[in-house]
């Protein structure tokens, strides 16, 4: 069976291209209520942001110090959602660079703060529903 010419094996760009794909459609928001509160879930949705976002909140951090306090996370992954964090305007990268490589991340004063308003409703109302059960 030939190969068709858009369905080649997987190779760096095509993984690239697909990665920035969902990354678009996870931003995307149609109107409405509902759209607004899934953009915002989407913006929080991931293994290690809430648990980054929480740490942040006690004030900045470096990777290495994130890989301590999750050392199930990979550095790839905490890398990736370090940059999403970053890229969506929750969180702030800091180059303190001398002669050696320093960078801290710490939460942004408006978006941050907001979205650990927002975990902290959800834990909340996470409590309250549990207690019903």
């Amino acid at each position: 069976m030939p190969r068709r010419a858009d369905k080649g094996p997987p190779n760096y760009a095509s993984c690239r291209r697909e990665r920035q794909e969902r990354v678009a459609s996870r931003t995307k928001v149609q109107g409405g209520e509902g759209c607004s509160a899934q953009f915002a879930i989407n913006l929080i949705q991931g293994k290690w942001k809430m648990r980054i976002l929480s740490r942040l909140q006690h004030g900045p951090a470096r990777l290495s110090e994130l890989r301590r306090m999750f050392p199930e996370a990979s550095k790839k992954m905490l890398t990736q959602h370090l940059r999403e964090l970053e890229k969506d305007g929750l969180v702030v990268r800091t180059d303190l660079s001398g002669r050696l490589p320093h960078v801290e991340y710490s939460l942004s004063n408006s978006r941050g703060l907001a979205a650990l308003s927002l975990i902290d409703t959800l834990a909340e109302w996470s409590r309250e529903y549990l207690s019903q059960r």
